[in-house]
């Protein structure tokens, strides 16, 4: 917008609210300490609906244990990070944030559940993965076990490397986050499992 100021500069706060709502399947507004003052749910989803309830808690306490420090991160540089929330059945949530200052010290988190995207692109590939299991299994009998399990332990680790570039838009630094691995780490996996040249890197 190249006005804001003379556009927007009127509108109340239930409008402002809205638009949130609207904007995000999740929106935070949070202080430089982390206390969530508020949300705003504008999806149907009842993993992220449950976020409607995180209003007095720390943001920290609302994402898994691997996440504080990309929270504290966020809190800090108040740019853009994907982070994982856990459902009650435990299953992650991931959801993509970025935060805009609103002024005296509060933080607006805007957050897209990155969930129906990464199944988007996961479907092409379904395919190929369950012919790699099948071939893999037909192969009991003809080859040591220690070798089928070599074979299966690549093939979900290639699965679970892929899932994460799927999730943080080939993200490498947010996927080795979300792995649990360093970036040299991913790098080397990337390499061994053939996948430097078909994932962008948008560090």
């Amino acid at each position: 917008m190249n006005a804001p100021q003379q556009t927007l500069g009127d509108l109340p706060a239930e409008t402002v609210a809205r638009l949130l709502k609207a904007a995000a399947d999740i929106a935070l507004i949070v202080d430089a300490e982390g206390t969530i003052h508020d949300v705003a749910v504008g999806s149907d989803d009842p993993g992220v609906r449950a976020a409607a309830g995180w209003r007095g808690r720390q943001w920290r306490e609302v994402v898994g244990a691997t996440e504080h420090q990309t929270v504290d991160r966020l809190l800090v540089d108040q740019q853009s990070a994907t982070l994982q929330h856990i459902d009650e059945r435990g299953n992650p949530i991931p959801v993509r944030y970025r935060l805009i200052p609103i002024g005296d010290g509060r933080i607006a988190a805007v957050g897209r559940d990155l969930r129906p995207c990464a199944a988007l692109r996961q479907q092409p590939r379904e395919h190929n993965r369950l012919r790699s299991i099948e071939q893999t299994t037909a192969l009991v009998g003809q080859v040591p076990l220690r070798d089928l399990v070599r074979e299966a332990t690549d093939l979900i680790e290639r699965m679970c490397i892929e899932t994460a570039l799927n999730i943080t838009h080939d993200n490498r630094a947010s996927a080795a986050e979300l792995l649990g691995l360093s970036r040299q780490s991913l790098y080397s996996k990337l390499r061994r499992h053939g996948l430097m040249t078909s994932h962008n890197d948008a560090d």
